[in-house]
C-alpha cells in the first residue's frame, strides 16, 4: 500500500502543473476560501493589493517571508494529488534575495576564474546551448550577458527552466524575479536555493529523495473516497478536530468482531518472538480486525488493559538498543532512530522493521500509544514531509556542525575532501562513496552544495533505506498515508506517543536565564509573561512548545532536571534574551535545550509571535486570561 501512495510530481520537471497556475478571481476565490491557504489569503485582505486577478502561487508567495521558521503547506494539484508549498523564513527569504541581487556583480568579477567546462554547464542551465568549440572569451561574454538574453524568454519558459532544477522559486512573482533567480541558480548552484527533499518509494522496498517541488501524494480517491478539498480543510483544523476525523476513519475501516478477529496469545518471556511470529502470518485485511490479547498462563478477559500492556511491552522490546534494531539519537538517550547496522544484529531485520511498522499502524488504528519517541525526521518520513540539512542536527549534531562550518570556509580545497564519507560499523571504520567514483572527485567551492546535499541524503536515507522502507510499508498496511497527511510532524508525535504530563513548576525550577534575563530571572517582566502563557496553555500547546525547544515532546523520567544536550550530559532548559532587531520571533536551539526569547514590549506581543512561531496561532491566541 505504502509503495503506491507516493509518487514524483513529473509536471515541474517539464511543464509543471504548479507552474501553470490557474487564475483565480479574488472576489469568489473558491480555492483560497478553505484550508491553510485561506489563513494567508485573509492576512492579505483577500488579495486586494494584487488587482482583480491573482495566481494561487503568487498569492501565497507574498506571505512567505513573514514566517519565523520555514513551514510547509499541503497544496492541491489540478490532478487531484497533494503537493507542497514552501513558506520561507525571513532569514532564508533575505538570503535568497541577496544572492539574486549579488549575482550579476559576482559574475562580472569572477567569471574569468571559471573553467570552460563549468561555464558550458552553467549556460545550459540558462537554456543556452554553447558550442563545445566556442572559445573561452565568448563563453564568458555569454555568461555576463545572460540576464539580457533571458529577457527574450516568456515567464512560462523561465519557469520550465527553473523547474528542472532543485531550486526553490516559489517567491518569484514577476518575470524579472524569475530571471534573477535563474541566473543566480546557474551561477551560485542550485544548492543555495534548494527546496526541501521528500522520500519516495523505489520499487516498493527501497527509498530515495526527490525535491519537494517534484513530489505529490496520490489520495487514491476511488479507494478512500477522500478529496483534496477535504484534506486541505482538515489540515487547517486544530489538533483535536484532526484527531476526531482520523479516529472516525479508523472506526469506519474496522471490521466487526463477528466478521473475524485475531487472537494474540504470547508468552511473557518470549514476547518479541511470539508476537513477531503471529504478526508475520497476518495479511493487510487481518490488521483491521478486532485483536484479542492474552498472556499465556494468565487468565482474564481483555477489556482493554491487556491490549495496553501488550503495546507498551512490545514497544519496550523493539526499542531496546541491545536488540540492535534501534539506537539512541545522536542528541540524547530519550529519542530513538534506526540503527544503520541492524542487519548485523538481526538476521531478519527487514522483517522486524515491517513488523514494527505494523505495530505503529495498529496502535494508531486502535488509539493506543507508543511511549518511545522517534527522532523528529522519522515523523517527517512517515508523513512524506520535506526534510532539509537542518534535520541532520536531530540525528547527528556533530556532523551537522561540520556541514555548517564547511559553508563558511573560503579555501575549501585546502581540506582535501572528496565525495566520500566514513561510517563506523561496530568499531570498524569504512569509507563509503557519496556518488559513483566519489573517491576521485575533490570537493571544491563550486561543488560544495552538491557534496552537502549528498551527505544529507546519506545520513537521512541511504544508510537506512531498506529498514525505513519496510517500517513505512508496515505502517501503511494498517493506516493509509492519506489519513495521516492532515497532521504535521509534531502533531504526529503527539498522536503516536500521547500528550506528556508537563510539570510547569519543575520546568521553571530547572530553567537557566541568560543575557538580560540573568539578573532578574523569573522576575523579569518578559520571563514572567512567558511563564504566565505556559501556565495558561493547554496540554497540547505546552507539548508543542516543548517540541519546539528540545526537539521532542518527551520529558525525561527524572523530570526537567534530567534534560540532556547533544553531548549526553545534563543541559537544563535555558531562556536567552535577544533584541527584537535581531528577530521578533523566538528561536530554538534544540541541541542545547535553549530558546532565544526577544525582549517584547507587552504580553500580547509575546503571545502573538510565540503563536506564529509554533504555527498554532489560531489556538495560541485563545489562552485563558489573554483576552
Amino acid at each position: 500500500m505504502g509503495s503506491t501512495g507516493s509518487k514524483i510530481n513529473r509536471g515541474r520537471a517539464g511543464v509543471s502543473d504548479q507552474a501553470q497556475a490557474q487564475i483565480i478571481d479574488i472576489h469568489s476565490a473558491p480555492i483560497l476560501s478553505r484550508g491553510p491557504s485561506a489563513q494567508f489569503w485573509s492576512q492579505l485582505g483577500g488579495g486586494e493589493a494584487y488587482g482583480d486577478k491573482v495566481t494561487r502561487e503568487k498569492f501565497i508567495a507574498k506571505a512567505l517571508h513573514t514566517q519565523a521558521n520555514e513551514q510547509w503547506l499541503r497544496n492541491a494539484q489540478p490532478d487531484r494529488t497533494l503537493g507542497w508549498v514552501r513558506l520561507l523564513s525571513e532569514e532564508k527569504f533575505s538570503e535568497m534575495q541577496g544572492l539574486d541581487m549579488e549575482c550579476q556583480k559576482s559574475i562580472e568579477n569572477t567569471v574569468d576564474t571559471v573553467p570552460k567546462d563549468i561555464l558550458i554547464e552553467k549556460l545550459r542551465i540558462l537554456g543556452q546551448q554553447p558550442a563545445e568549440i566556442a572559445d573561452l572569451g565568448s563563453l564568458q561574454d555569454m555568461m555576463i550577458g545572460c540576464k539580457s538574453s533571458l529577457q527574450n524568454l516568456s515567464e512560462e519558459e523561465l519557469t520550465i527552466l527553473l523547474g528542472v532544477t532543485a531550486a526553490d522559486f516559489s517567491t518569484c512573482t514577476t518575470k524579472q524575479e524569475l530571471i534573477d533567480r535563474l541566473a543566480a541558480v546557474a551561477w551560485f548552484g542550485e544548492g543555495k536555493f534548494s527546496d526541501g527533499f521528500v522520500r519516495v518509494f523505489i520499487g516498493g522496498d527501497s527509498l530515495d529523495l526527490v525535491p519537494a517541488s517534484k513530489f505529490s501524494l496520490d489520495i487514491e480517491y476511488k479507494k478512500y473516497k477522500i478529496s483534496t478539498d477535504e484534506i486541505e480543510v482538515m489540515s487547517s483544523k486544530p489538533f483535536r478536530e484532526k484527531v476526531k476525523w482520523f479516529r472516525g476513519k479508523c472506526m469506519e475501516a474496522k471490521l466487526r468482531y463477528e466478521d473475524g478477529h485475531v487472537h494474540i496469545k504470547v508468552r511473557r518471556e518470549h514476547l518479541l518472538d511470539d508476537s513477531f511470529g503471529v504478526f508475520n502470518k497476518l495479511n493487510s485485511k487481518d490488521l483491521h480486525k478486532y485483536f484479542k490479547f492474552e498472556f499465556q498462563g494468565e487468565e482474564g478477559q481483555d477489556a482493554g488493559g491487556v491490549a495496553r500492556e501488550w503495546f507498551e511491552l512490545i514497544a519496550e522490546k523493539c526499542f531496546n538498543v541491545n536488540i540492535g534494531l534501534f539506537e539512541y539519537s545522536g542528541v540524547d538517550n530519550i529519542c530513538y532512530q534506526i540503527n544503520p547496522s541492524s542487519y548485523l544484529a538481526q538476521d531478519r531485520d527487514d522483517e522486524y522493521f515491517r513488523f514494527f511498522g505494523r505495530i505503529i499502524g495498529k496502535a494508531l488504528f486502535e488509539s493506543q500509544t507508543i511511549k518511545a519517541h522517534l527522532t523528529q525526521p522519522y515523523y517527517k518520513h512517515i508523513l512524506g514531509w520535506p526534510i532539509s540539512i537542518e534535520d541532520i542536527e536531530h540525528v547527528n549534531p556533530e556532523y551537522f556542525g561540520n556541514m555548517r562550518r564547511l559553508q563558511e570556509i573560503d579555501d575549501i580545497e585546502s581540506l582535501y575532501l572528496d565525495f566520500t564519507t566514513t561510517i563506523e560499523v561496530f568499531g570498524e571504520k569504512q569509507i563509503v562513496p557519496l556518488k559513483p567514483n566519489g573517491e576521485e572527485i575533490d570537493v571544491t567551492k563550486r561543488n560544495l552544495q552538491e557534496y552537502i546535499q549528498l551527505s544529507m541524503k546519506h545520513i537521512m536515507i541511504d544508510r537506512i533505506r531498506y529498514q525505513l522502507s519496510q517500517m513505512l510499508n508496515g505502517i501503511y498496511e494498517v493506516i493509509p498515508e492519506i489519513w495521516l497527511s492532515i497532521f504535521d510532524y509534531r502533531e504526529l508525535e503527539l498522536l503516536m506517543c500521547g500528550l506528556p504530563m508537563i510539570d510547569v513548576v519543575s520546568w521553571k525550577e530547572n530553567t537557566i536565564y541568560l543575557g538580560n534575563y540573568e539578573k532578574k530571572g523569573e522576575k523579569h517582566k518578559v520571563v514572567r509573561w512567558f511563564w504566565e502563557v505556559i501556565e495558561a496553555a493547554s496540554p497540547i500547546q505546552r507539548a508543542r512548545f516543548l517540541q519546539f525547544c528540545t526537539g521532542s515532546s518527551r520529558v525525561p523520567i527524572q523530570g526537567f532536571g534530567g534534560l540532556q544536550g547533544y553531548d549526553g550530559n545534563v543541559r537544563l532548559f535555558s531562556i536567552q534574551s535577544i533584541d527584537k532587531k535581531d528577530s521578533v520571533f523566538p528561536r530554538a536551539h534544540t541541541c542545547f535545550n535553549r530558546v532565544d526569547l526577544p525582549e517584547y514590549s507587552s504580553r500580547q506581543e509575546l503571545v502573538q509571535f510565540m503563536g506564529q512561531t509554533l504555527n498554532i496561532h489560531e489556538d495560541f491566541m485563545n489562552f485563558k486570561g489573554m483576552e
